[in-house]
């Protein structure tokens, strides 16, 4: 069902670029605590931020406050639901159901 690859980011971070303020990165250099080297889409709007990336073949979508005290996360199942996903976030969606995450 999922088959999700590094290129598929990309393909969602190349319908996105020109009408939204997003950044494409990689998750070695966000500082985030992450245990993969991936590329990732990177998000801010109306006090959240969202990513998207890529592991073991499934999309990630989180949603966070800007703190990183609380989030979301859900994995579209094609590039047109991750692109549909990210801009609604960027048109303003914001009443994600966000837990706070356990304090290190």
């Amino acid at each position: 069902m999922f088959d999700m690859t590094e290129n598929d980011v990309v393909m969602v971070y190349q319908c996105l670029k020109g009408e939204y303020d997003l950044v494409l990165t990689n998750t070695s250099l966000l500082d985030a605590g992450f245990t993969i080297d991936t590329p990732i889409i990177v998000g801010k709007a109306h006090g959240q931020e969202i990513w998207l990336y890529v592991c073991e073949e499934i999309f990630i979508i989180d949603v966070m406050n800007t703190d990183h005290t609380a989030g979301t996360h859900w994995h579209p199942y094609d590039i047109d639901a991750a692109v549909k996903d990210m801009a609604d976030f960027m048109n303003g969606k914001s009443d994600y159901e966000m837990e706070s995450f356990p304090k290190a």
